[in-house]
């Protein structure tokens, strides 16, 4: 399994609710902001967040088990004390030289040439000399002192940057957790676009059978609007009027068995559930209007009744089972 990588993207997301999906929106902006989001929290997991590179991350910026002077920000201080020593070093020199603050006028190129003359009997060197001067002019004026100070300068800018920058990521490398809430918050922004763009699909909250539709493919519908009626028939009520000599009491159990009427060959199909409401009748003796709940489901998960069904008096007996 791949840590980096969001299960639910817009396709996986399609796969898994195709069988409930009763409309859906053409929304592929949104499909494409949550693909790349997915896409960008699995290259950010993969180069920041995953454990090698957070373990790895915490040795350059935080500790060093084999090496505490290789850490980022001691060895930023490190280069700050070279970048001050040589700034100073060169201002000493200019000073000695009387170059110090003072531009450049001329540019001279002197050359010296000294020559050894090797005999069989060793070499002899001897002191003739040749020195060629030469004089430039027509170019850009220069500071040197100047220019080194301003180097020095903004050498020192750069690396004030960047140990601030090291400062911070060894503040987080302190608080693993840290790393943690930086993934979450991540993976908040992606579960905001999956629940925006489920939200363009219509799903029903319940499984069933669609038992109405109210608008076609490419009509307009406003937001509250109903587009299909779904009713679950797991479970149906049955509301009669039945004859029981005696006391119909809540939860009393009854057996329904009938003949439906699409039945080819006239087969008999009993129900059984438990009485909900029940009202007697005041004027009609051994009279009740009761409610009764059933389970709705064969042993193979088949329906047994379809809904909205209505009974036929002579081919129908309401039996009581226990009260």
């Amino acid at each position: 399994m791949d840590e980096s990588r969001l299960l639910w993207d817009s396709g996986n997301i399609l796969t898994a609710l195709q069988t409930h999906v009763l409309s859906a929106l053409r929304v592929e902006d949104m499909r494409v902001d949550l693909d790349s989001a997915i896409g960008m929290r699995q290259n950010a997991h993969i180069a920041t967040y995953s454990e090698p590179m957070v373990g790895h991350t915490r040795r350059v910026y935080f500790d060093n088990p084999t090496d505490q002077s290789a850490v980022l920000h001691r060895l930023i201080e490190e280069l700050e004390s070279h970048t001050r020593l040589q700034s100073s070093s060169l201002e000493r020199a200019y000073q000695e030289d009387g170059l110090f603050g003072q531009p450049i006028k001329k540019a001279f190129t002197d050359t010296t040439f000294s020559g050894v003359v090797h005999q069989p009997a060793g070499s002899v060197q001897f002191d003739n000399t040749s020195k060629s001067v030469s004089e430039a002019r027509g170019f850009e004026y220069r500071i040197p002192s100047d220019e080194n100070a301003i180097r020095s300068i903004r050498a020192r800018i750069g690396q004030r940057q960047e140990f601030l920058s090291a400062m911070r990521m060894r503040a987080l490398c302190e608080r693993p957790e840290t790393f943690t809430n930086e993934l979450a918050a991540l993976d908040a922004q992606v579960r905001k676009l999956q629940v925006a763009y489920i939200d363009t699909l219509l799903v029903s909250p319940i499984p069933g059978v669609v038992t109405g539709v109210f608008r076609n493919t490419g009509d307009f519908v406003s937001a509250g609007q109903p587009v299909v009626r779904v009713e679950d028939d797991s479970a149906v009520y049955l509301v009669g009027t039945i004859k029981y000599r005696g006391m119909l009491k809540l939860n009393s159990q009854l057996s329904v068995t009938t003949t439906l009427f699409d039945d080819p060959v006239g087969q008999q199909t009993r129900i059984e559930g438990s009485v909900n409401c029940v009202r007697g009748h005041d004027s009609v003796d051994e009279q009740w209007e009761v409610l009764v709940r059933c389970s709705n489901r064969t042993p193979s998960g088949a329906p047994i009744l379809p809904l909205n069904y209505n009974f036929d008096f002579d081919s129908t007996i309401v039996e009581v089972v226990s009260v």
